[in-house]
């Protein structure tokens, strides 16, 4: 049990639980490795070349492993030494080697899972046929699961990447805000859902502003079409975005009067 004494007397350290969202090229992965004393878990080909070219990233990095489907490995296999080193990561913070868990991204692990899914817990009909809808429902409970007890129990940082996708009319249909029509890449519906498990759900976007120089920014609040949302007060768009600016930023934003 936290108390309201152990808050305010700083007892309780600040941590972050992000879900990082954007387009190839603006810095998801990046972002992820600023923050400190990293175990990076890898979904997609060659992450870890964010942090072979840029050492001072190296410098906050514990460990990594990826988990790539390969004609090498039966995905079975990939996911079980998915598991693992998710369970080593917990045990490395509650001994203080590691603070943040990196998942990148979240995007591949969907797919992947598909491909999981079509091998060992195929639905058929009773003609036999692929039960699709049936498949997509095991997905989202999966997924459900997998961020809600692997993920978000991790008592340190939590960044998690993924793609962005426009939504298509027949998702847009059954949307409340019609002006969002920009969402996480996840295979099936759990990417409804999964911006409101984080406690940071950012966009990121980057900004070319001289020859060869740019500018990365996450978007925090919801607009322009994303439906970003925190409840760490950061206001809308936070620039240079790095696990240091975040932090800098807390408390930042616009305040709802009582």
């Amino acid at each position: 049990m936290v108390t309201k004494e152990d808050i305010l007397a700083g007892k309780v350290k600040q941590t972050t639980k992000t879900l990082a969202n954007g387009q190839t090229g603006t810095g998801k992965t990046f972002f992820a490795m600023t923050h400190p004393k990293f175990a990076y878990l890898g979904t997609e080909p060659n992450g870890l070349d964010t942090a072979k070219s840029n050492p001072f990233l190296m410098d906050n990095l514990v460990w990594a492993d990826e988990f790539l489907n390969s004609t090498t490995e039966d995905v079975k296999v990939t996911f079980e030494r998915l598991d693992k080193a998710i369970d080593q990561a917990h045990k490395d913070q509650a001994e203080g080697k590691v603070e943040t868990l990196v998942l990148d991204n979240f995007t591949y692990l969907s797919e992947n899972r598909w491909i999981y899914i079509n091998k060992y817990e195929a639905i058929r009909t009773s003609s036999g046929a692929l039960d699709t809808r049936g498949m997509y429902g095991t997905l989202g409970r999966w997924l459900y699961n997998f961020t809600i007890t692997k993920i978000l129990t991790f008592k340190g940082n939590v960044v998690v990447t993924a793609h962005v996708q426009t939504e298509g009319d027949e998702a847009m249909e059954n949307k409340v805000d019609k002006s969002m029509t920009l969402s996480p890449a996840i295979l099936g519906g759990f990417r409804h859902m999964v911006g409101g498990m984080f406690s940071a759900s950012i966009y990121l976007d980057k900004k070319r502003i001289g020859d060869n120089k740019y500018m990365y920014l996450a978007r925090c609040q919801k607009g322009a079409n994303f439906e970003a949302k925190n409840r760490y007060n950061l206001p809308e768009i936070v620039e240079n975005v790095s696990y240091q600016e975040i932090i800098k930023s807390i408390g930042k934003g616009a305040v709802t009067p009582k």
